[in-house]
């Protein structure tokens, strides 16, 4: 978490020399920093395309207690090339699937203001808009659910905002992403599976014992929630501290839901205002909820659009994820919040 504190310093003591055209400077750079990265990935699984074609390995049928290949359901083998998929990513970059998504949705924001707003050439607009449906495309592969929700919802709440549209223009918006939403949905598998995977399992808690075949990412995450909620309830007033947090939420998966899956890794709150209030108690989360609070009230004074999506997606993200107890997350966490602690209503200077 060092950097929520370093990062700000390092901004204020230079604050002079962050124009507005510098800062435009270090989002490109951001930008195009992102997209390099992605693509190393999509060359990689390239030149490793067997990972979403190969049948399932004995190892994965055992490790997932599916017994045997001919009695698997075809929602099964996609459940467990998915997670293949998304080991490899992990594995190969050393980064969650999460925080890419959150990091892609700055791009996908950014690349349709300089679409939307300054004056390009054909090619450049075109090539704007291949970014984008690039980058969603890799968030859909790799399963990236909830950074493509929060693009939606902040992207809709800018643009209401900020007057970025017209009613025609909206609706046509709103029908065209609906369109792309379920021709995918009936066309991609991977996505198909992922979404059916949630109704089914929102309500579920991973099988109990050695019987482990019906763990997935939406039935892990209710245990994660339901234990958090406990844990909360009883230490809400001045919270446990934060080394303690891991241990009574461990307990708890063990005491109350026993599955094995739980035994394999430490399982955070995967929700950062569960974790504040957990470790803390109810002040430290009324402390950073009026903090955000303050970002939001002056990003909206200084009408930056940016900042204001960038806040957006990563409070939505927040719900589900302990962005600020990782160094993937609390990097971006920490430069837009020092962008907007140093902006000002001076157009030249931020």
């Amino acid at each position: 978490m060092f950097p929520i504190v370093l990062i700000p310093i390092i901004f204020y003591l230079n604050k002079k020399i962050f124009t507005e055209q510098r800062i435009d400077w270090i989002a490109s750079l951001f930008c195009f920093s992102v997209m390099i990265f992605v693509l190393y990935q999509v060359i990689c699984l390239g030149f490793n395309f067997d990972i979403l074609t190969n049948d399932l390995s004995l190892i994965e049928i055992k490790r997932n207690n599916l017994h045997h290949l001919n009695n698997i359901s075809q929602d099964q083998i996609q459940q467990v090339k998915i997670r293949r998929l998304r080991n490899f990513i992990t594995k190969l970059v050393d980064s969650h699937p999460i925080y890419q998504g959150l990091w892609i949705s700055f791009v996908v924001y950014f690349n349709y203001h300089k679409l939307r707003f300054n004056s390009n050439s054909i090619t450049q607009k075109i090539f704007r808009v291949f970014i984008i449906l690039f980058m969603f495309f890799w968030m859909v592969l790799i399963s990236s659910r909830m950074p493509l929700i929060a693009i939606f919802i902040a992207g809709i709440m800018t643009m209401i905002i900020f007057k970025h549209f017209n009613l025609r223009r909206m609706i046509l918006l709103g029908c065209i992403s609906l369109g792309c939403f379920f021709i995918l949905l009936a066309t991609f598998k991977p996505m198909q599976t992922r979404f059916e995977e949630v109704f089914d399992n929102i309500f579920v808690f991973p099988t109990k014992g050695n019987d482990i075949y019906n763990y997935n990412s939406t039935n892990v995450r209710t245990g994660i929630y339901y234990c958090s909620g406990i844990v909360a309830r009883d230490n809400w007033l001045f919270g446990l501290g934060v080394g303690d947090v891991q241990e009574n939420l461990s307990k708890c998966y063990d005491q109350k839901i026993g599955a094995k899956i739980y035994q394999w890794n430490d399982y955070n709150s995967h929700n950062q205002y569960l974790f504040f209030l957990i470790s803390s108690g109810i002040v430290t989360l009324l402390s950073f909820c009026c903090f955000l609070f303050y970002c939001f009230r002056k990003v909206l004074i200084l009408r930056n659009s940016h900042l204001f999506y960038a806040l957006t997606v990563i409070c939505i993200v927040m719900l589900t994820e302990n962005i600020i107890s990782r160094s993937d997350g609390v990097l971006f966490f920490g430069l837009c919040a020092s962008l907007i602690l140093l902006s000002s209503k001076n157009k030249i200077e931020i």
